[in-house]
């Protein structure tokens, strides 16, 4: 499958898989997206959720 489905406050989100992601890689970036939701705008969060992702998972740093 190319996306989960995650059920929030009776919400209905479609996460869409990235390449080479595993499903808990995809349910840690999608629980990000929903947190984050209406900070930012779409291409944003998408991005800042990878970002996320391999700092809390990977140990990576990003200079901004």
């Amino acid at each position: 499958m190319d996306y989960i489905i995650m059920i929030h406050e009776n919400k209905i989100y479609k996460i869409d898989k990235e390449p080479y992601e595993t499903d808990e890689n995809t349910y840690i970036r999608g629980w990000f997206i929903i947190n984050n939701f209406n900070k930012f705008k779409d291409v944003e969060l998408i991005s800042r959720s990878i970002i996320y992702l391999n700092e809390s998972k990977n140990n990576m740093k990003y200079i901004v």
